[in-house]
């Protein structure tokens, strides 16, 4: 794939985070159905209306983070990593990698091996075009 079809697979990506980002914080109610389909729900046995209330605000805390992570990284996609500069996917790449060994690996540690694997796809839509540009250079 030439450079700008990475560049535009990284903003789509990106684009899409960033709104399931704000749907998280615009609207959590939403989120927490989501997550009931995804399996990260809380347990039956404390299902109450009081927990789901104190769940939106980690679920909207995690939509905060994520926005601001996804707009930095699609600022620098549409930017320094378009035109080309050098440190832009090394970067990028590093902070995939973190992000990816730390929820990864918290989520298998706490026995969410559902959430480790919901990272996966993340993980290498990012990872597969950041590898890609960071071994082409600029061009």
């Amino acid at each position: 794939m030439r450079r700008s079809g990475w560049i535009t697979w990284l903003t789509v990506v990106l684009v899409i985070v960033l709104v399931y980002a704000l749907l998280l914080v615009l609207a959590g109610s939403l989120a927490g159905s989501l997550f009931d389909l995804l399996g990260f729900g809380p347990p039956a046995s404390i299902d109450t209306p009081q927990v789901r209330d104190y769940l939106r605000l980690p679920f909207m805390v995690l939509g905060s983070v994520m926005a601001g992570w996804s707009l930095l990284m699609l600022l620098i996609v549409r930017g320094p990593l378009k035109e080309g500069a050098p440190w832009a996917a090394r970067f990028l790449l590093l902070a995939v990698a973190l992000w990816f060994v730390m929820d990864t690996g918290m989520s298998l540690v706490l026995g969410f091996p559902t959430h480790a694997l919901f990272n996966v796809p993340f993980a290498l839509a990012l990872g597969i075009p950041l590898l890609a540009l960071r071994r082409r250079g600029p061009s």
